[in-house]
């Protein structure tokens, strides 16, 4: 019995060890793999090896009817042509199957790598499947698609940026069982939901009511949206706005209803800047991606990619709060070495 006893307490002395050195191996891997955008940073010798390689990257954008998308291909535009890649850079205009025919022209064109930000994730993976026979790499922004492999999925911080900006509107609210509506995009991304759960998990822990949940793509239809939900319910204390057309919408909306309507948002550009060096307005904060610093991000990811650098999963991107006490440092580091459109 003794024998069979310390026997027992060997294995599970083995099986401890084994399982130790099993986590540490992951823990090192996970270390090893590039997991921020400040890692992606490529050095001076790697910008000058992928210079020597004449490589061109394919950039696709869902749109570039705001000021992030604007941004975003911008940035990616500058860095690109720092280190002598050529970019081709095609607008889907939200619409999946130009997309898909504007992804298969790069690959079929052999380029060295594709940043996309997909209109749908689901009907691109038969697309991300096809670069990954020709040996193309494929970094994406807004959720893994439904098929294909890709070197990484770069996002917002959307989950925390919407659940920040609504938990200073429910603050600034201040009232129990305040009624909030809720508009936004129909993008079939996972970036989407974590935005949308951001708000409902905010408005929650303050003891709000969700009354309604609309989206749309155009700005013309979300002011519609907006101005029905705001006549409709004459105790709707806020309304969050889960992208920046939205955001425009909602406070048009508001302002045309003459209401005390308070608004927070995800997403802060220019007409938000605006709003919120007025001086008078009923935006409470709007949560800011960092568009040119993932524009550049994209085009070193798949730099790295190609150098044989290893992306991890994903790699999250902070988010700012935007407020009318801090917008002017916000803008410094959301548009670096933009003008403020107040300041024109």
């Amino acid at each position: 019995m003794t024998v069979s006893i310390r026997f027992a307490w060997r294995l599970v002395a083995a099986f401890a060890a084994a399982t130790s050195l099993m986590t540490a191996t992951s823990a090192i891997a996970q270390e090893s793999c590039l997991g921020t955008a400040e890692a992606l940073n490529l050095t001076d010798a790697q910008a000058a090896e992928i210079a020597a390689r004449d490589l061109t990257f394919g950039f696709l954008t869902n749109n570039i009817s705001d000021d992030f998308s604007r941004t975003l291909v911008a940035g990616a535009e500058t860095y690109a042509a720092e280190i002598g890649v050529e970019l081709i850079v095609n607008n889907a205009d939200f619409d999946a199957n130009t997309q898909l025919s504007q992804f298969d022209a790069l690959v079929q064109r052999g380029v060295d790598g594709i940043f996309l930000t997909a209109v749908d994730a689901g009907s691109i993976g038969q697309a991300v499947r096809r670069a990954n026979q020709a040996g193309i790499a494929v970094f994406i922004v807004g959720g893994a698609p439904a098929r294909g492999d890709v070197i990484s999925v770069m996002n917002a911080a959307s989950y925390q940026g919407s659940y920040d900006a609504t938990a200073a509107l429910m603050a600034e609210i201040g009232v129990p069982n305040a009624q909030i509506a809720i508009l936004g995009i129909p993008f079939a991304l996972q970036t989407i939901r974590d935005r949308e759960k951001g708000v409902l998990d905010a408005v929650g822990a303050s003891g709000g009511q969700i009354i309604s949940l609309q989206s749309d793509f155009s700005q013309d239809r979300l002011l519609e949206l907006a101005a029905n939900v705001i006549q409709a319910n004459p105790d709707l204390a806020g309304i969050v706005a889960t992208w920046s057309l939205a955001v425009n919408a909602a406070t048009e909306a508001v302002e045309q209803s003459g209401r005390d309507i308070l608004i927070a948002g995800y997403d802060s550009e220019v007409p938000g800047y605006m709003e919120l060096h007025s001086g008078d307005t009923n935006i409470v904060a709007l949560s800011g991606q960092q568009a040119a610093l993932q524009g550049r991000a994209a085009i070193e990811g798949l730099a790295q990619s190609i150098l044989g650098a290893e992306l991890c999963e994903e790699i999250i991107t902070p988010n700012l709060l935007v407020t009318a006490e801090n917008y002017a440092e916000m803008w410094a580091i959301q548009y670096p070495g933009v003008t403020p459109p107040w300041a024109e």
